[in-house]
């Protein structure tokens, strides 16, 4: 029989364990940490929800965390965890708690200063990752209601995004590299002559850009029944997306087909007739 020794108590529900097989873990349970102490035993019947800490770099990582943020914040935010895993399919990353106790941490302290930062993908994450976004916004007010602070709307969305990648445990590195490629390509299209602001158009075209990205990647592409047709009603844009998927297989050192780069024509065609290109 494993048994379990309470390290850190992080809240009344949440505590962090060393089991006898030497494994760490954060345990779940109502009550669980209630008037306990490091060293004290947990029983199996206590435990509701458990996440085990499997790799040194982890472990390594959370301790750091214990060590430099408000305890109550971890509590909290592992409760939201346990929420969000007790209500979307599919096994978390064990990654998800050090690095969610670091955004929220972060989050607070930026909201008691009154600084904000906007979500440019909001509104498409909302759509994209329904499930994920409604357990966040739940948790926005969980974490709201219990550690007196209003964080802005905006954070449902990095919440989101967070459990969605809990969920598909994506390599940060691999999440990282979209990011400056796309960065890459939206400065390209600058140069091209397209403008960019904060517009629902430009999300937009953002959005479907990391999609692209994603399905080059994975090597899931699209037919495009419409090819012909966009080809032949917007060249301009067409010559654009042409000019712009050089750039991404350069980048991925994969082949963009011609049916992808007629989607991208039609995002830039959107794009271009906003900003009054001709």
């Amino acid at each position: 029989m494993i048994q379990r020794k309470i390290i850190h108590v992080l809240s009344h529900n949440v505590v962090m364990t060393k089991l006898s097989t030497g494994k760490n873990s954060i345990a779940f349970g109502k009550g669980i940490g209630f008037k306990k102490q490091p060293g004290m035993i947990i029983e199996d019947a206590d435990i509701s929800q458990e996440f085990l800490l499997h790799t040194s770099e982890v472990l390594e990582h959370y301790e750091h965390i214990l060590h430099a943020v408000d305890v109550k914040i971890i509590g909290i935010t592992e409760e939201v965890i346990a929420y969000a895993q007790g209500h979307l399919e599919g096994e978390f990353s064990e990654t998800i708690h050090a690095a969610l106790v670091d955004h929220i941490n972060f989050a607070v302290e930026r909201c008691k200063r009154g600084v904000h930062i906007l979500n440019p993908f909001a509104y498409e994450i909302k759509h994209l990752y329904e499930e994920e976004y409604r357990i966040a916004s739940k948790a926005i007010d969980f974490l709201n209601q219990h550690l007196d602070v209003k964080l802005p709307d905006d954070e449902i969305a990095f919440l989101a995004m967070h459990f969605h990648t809990a969920r598909t445990k994506v390599e940060k590195g691999t999440a990282l590299a979209v990011v400056r490629l796309v960065a890459q390509v939206i400065e390209r299209a600058k140069e091209l002559g397209l403008d960019f602001d904060n517009s629902f158009s430009t999300v937009r075209f953002i959005s479907h850009l990391k999609a692209l990205i994603d399905r080059i990647m994975e090597q899931k592409t699209i037919r495009n029944p419409l090819l012909g047709k966009i080809s032949e009603e917007y060249p301009l844009a067409f010559q654009k997306a042409v000019l712009l998927a050089e750039l991404l297989k350069a980048n991925l050192q994969k082949p963009i087909p011609m049916d992808e780069i007629g989607f991208l024509a039609l995002h830039l065609e959107r794009q271009m007739q906003r900003s009054g290109m001709d």
